[in-house]
C-alpha cells in the first residue's frame, strides 16, 4: 500500500464568524492511498503532513481487509493526520469489496436524521435576512459569542419557525450560560452545544442540571474517555473526525455514548464533500446531524454527499463514495 498527501484550498463564499474567528477559507490536506489498483481518499483540516509522512512505512504492507491491524500499526500522530488516513482505509475497504461503508456497517436503508445549517455571528438585521432566507430549512444553528447574552435567538425565532439549536464554542462562565439558557428557553431553542470553556467539567455540569435546554459537548468531546467523562455532564455529545481520528474511533464513541444514556450529533468543519461524505456514512446511528460543511465552498472539488435544504442525500459509490473533480497527477511505483 503506498500513500501520498497533498494541500487544497477551497475559498468560502462569504465570510464565516465565530467565536473563534473569521473564516475565508479552507485549507485541506488530502490523503491518496494506492493497493491493488484501487485509491483510497481521506482528508483532514490541520493534518501535519510529518506525521503523514511517517504513516507510509507503516501501510507498506497492508491490506484494506486488515483495516484495524493498519490503524493499530500507525504510529502516534495527532487526531486530523489520523483521521485523514483512517478515512482512506476505510474508503480503500469499500472500495475492495464493492459497497459503500455504510452497508458494511450494516446501516444501509436507516433513516438519516435532517442536517442543520450554520449562522456565524452578524448583526441583527443580516441574522433576520438569513433567517428568512433560510426559512425552508428544517434546522439552523445560531453561533454565539461572549458578548452574546442569548437574545439573538429572539432575532432567528421572529422569522424561522422551524428547530433552532444554538452553539456556544464555550463562551460563557457557568452562571453566565445559566441566563443565556433561560433565554434560549423562551425562543423554544432544542439545544445549547458547548456553553462553557473545554475542561470546566464541574461547571458543564452545573449548567446541565440546571439548564430548561438540553446542554451538549463538543470541544470537551475528543475521545471514547471523554464520553464516558461526560456521563452525568450534559444530555449529548458532538462527535467530529477530526478532532476524534476517524471512522473508527466515532463509531465506537456513538455505540459508547448510546450506551451512557447520551444522544448523539455528528459534525463536521467548514470543509469539502470529502470528509463529510465520509461521516455520513455513520449519520443513522445519530440522534443530531450537523453536516453542513460543504454547504458554504465556492467551488468544491469533490463530490459526494448531497445537502438539499436539510435533507441528506447519501453518496451511493462504494467505499465513503466521494471523488475528485479534479485529480492530482501522482507518480506511483507500483500500488
Amino acid at each position: 500500500m503506498r500513500l501520498a498527501h497533498h494541500e487544497i484550498v477551497i475559498a468560502l463564499r462569504e465570510p464565516f464568524v465565530s467565536n473563534t474567528g473569521v473564516t475565508t477559507e479552507v485549507r485541506q490536506r488530502v490523503v491518496e492511498l494506492a493497493w491493488g489498483g484501487l485509491r483510497g481518499l481521506g482528508t483532514a483540516r490541520d493534518a501535519d503532513p510529518d506525521e503523514l509522512d511517517a504513516c507510509a512505512p507503516a501501510l507498506a504492507g497492508a491490506s484494506p481487509y486488515g483495516l484495524r491491524a493498519a490503524l493499530d500499526a500507525l504510529p502516534a500522530i495527532g487526531p486530523a493526520a489520523r483521521s485523514a488516513v483512517d478515512m482512506a482505509l476505510h474508503d480503500l475497504l469499500g472500495k475492495a469489496t464493492g459497497r459503500p461503508l455504510r452497508h458494511l456497517l450494516g446501516l444501509d436503508g436507516l433513516p438519516v436524521p435532517p442536517t442543520a445549517l450554520s449562522i456565524g455571528a452578524c448583526p441583527d438585521d443580516e441574522l433576520a435576512r438569513r433567517g428568512r432566507a433560510l426559512a425552508h430549512w428544517p434546522v439552523l444553528k445560531l453561533k454565539l459569542t461572549p458578548g452574546d447574552d442569548g437574545s439573538r435567538a429572539g432575532v432567528l425565532r421572529s422569522v424561522y419557525p422551524g428547530r433552532i439549536r444554538v452553539d456556544g464554542n464555550g463562551s460563557w462562565d457557568r452562571d453566565q450560560a445559566l441566563r443565556v439558557a433561560e433565554e434560549l428557553h423562551r425562543h423554544d431553542v432544542e439545544l445549547l452545544e458547548q456553553p462553557v470553556a473545554p475542561g470546566r467539567l464541574d461547571d458543564l455540569r452545573h449548567v446541565h442540571e440546571r439548564s430548561p435546554v438540553p446542554v451538549f459537548a463538543d470541544e470537551d468531546c475528543a475521545t471514547a474517555d471523554d464520553v464516558l467523562r461526560l456521563r452525568g455532564h450534559v444530555d449529548g455529545v458532538n462527535i467530529k473526525l477530526v478532532t476524534c481520528g476517524g471512522l473508527a474511533e466515532a463509531h465506537g464513541m456513538i455505540l459508547l455514548a448510546r450506551a451512557c444514556g447520551l444522544r448523539t450529533m455528528l459534525g463536521c468543519k467548514v470543509e469539502s464533500a470529502l470528509g463529510v461524505s465520509a461521516m455520513a456514512q455513520l449519520a443513522p446511528l445519530a440522534d443530531h446531524l450537523d453536516l453542513d460543511g460543504p454547504v458554504g465552498l465556492r467551488d468544491d472539488p469533490f463530490t459526494g454527499i448531497r445537502v438539499d435544504d436539510g435533507t441528506l442525500a447519501l453518496p451511493t459509490g462504494p467505499g465513503i463514495g466521494a471523488a475528485t473533480l479534479h485529480p492530482t497527477p501522482i507518480t506511483w511505483d507500483k500500488d
